[in-house]
């Protein structure tokens, strides 16, 4: 048995080629406490990137506090547990790497995904989520903008840059769950904070 040595870095760019939000801002601690957490029907269900058909996501219960997040780019699957909170009037999911197999849409996923996860730290990422009617959509941060308020020492949240030379690199928040709170609600409704959107209309 091989056994693959993944960094954070490593899972970060892996990550990214599935990913709606692009690499970035990471959190060792949930957006959520157990008590934050909401269902809602309506989002369950199959959707497909307006923009880009080859894009889909699905979201289904998990247990009776999370969801099973889906995310297939050109047959390459990636599952997240997800939890749904509101902040400040506005819904954010956070996502968190779900240890399950199919990964990336190949037999071997299974052997290769249970050593990845021995030789990596999870981290907690999250959006905004919006839905009405057959359509949903998701925004990340911005966090080109943010990265950079980081570098400069203007947002005063715990956190670490492993490696500060890089511009482009990213940013692993270390703060507790109540801070990070209160440092997603700053920026809620600012829409300067927050990248472009992407909808989903349901299949």
């Amino acid at each position: 048995m091989k056994n693959h040595q993944i960094s954070l870095s490593l899972l970060c760019c892996l990550s990214c080629i599935l990913f709606l939000s692009g690499c970035g801002i990471f959190s060792l601690h949930p957006l959520y406490n157990p008590q934050d957490l909401l269902m809602k029907s309506e989002i369950i269900g199959s959707w497909q990137d307006r923009s880009d058909e080859n894009i889909h996501i699905t979201i289904a219960y998990l247990d009776e506090k999370f969801y099973r997040f889906t995310m297939i780019e050109k047959g390459d699957t990636m599952h997240f547990k997800m939890g749904l909170m509101k902040l400040d009037g506005q819904y954010f999911i956070d996502l968190y790497p779900n240890d399950e197999c199919g990964v990336f849409g190949n037999d071997s996923s299974c052997e290769w995904f249970e050593n990845m996860f021995k030789n990596y730290i999870p981290v907690h990422t999250f959006m905004k989520l919006e839905f009405a009617g057959e359509e949903i959509a998701l925004t990340g941060f911005d966090n080109e903008r943010l990265i950079k308020l980081f570098h400069e020492n203007k947002i005063r949240l715990a956190h670490e840059i492993p490696n500060r030379e890089d511009e482009d690199g990213y940013v692993v928040i270390t703060a507790s769950t109540d801070d990070l709170q209160k440092f997603i609600s700053r920026y809620a409704n600012d829409a300067e904070a927050f990248d472009e959107t992407t909808t989903y209309h349901r299949l």
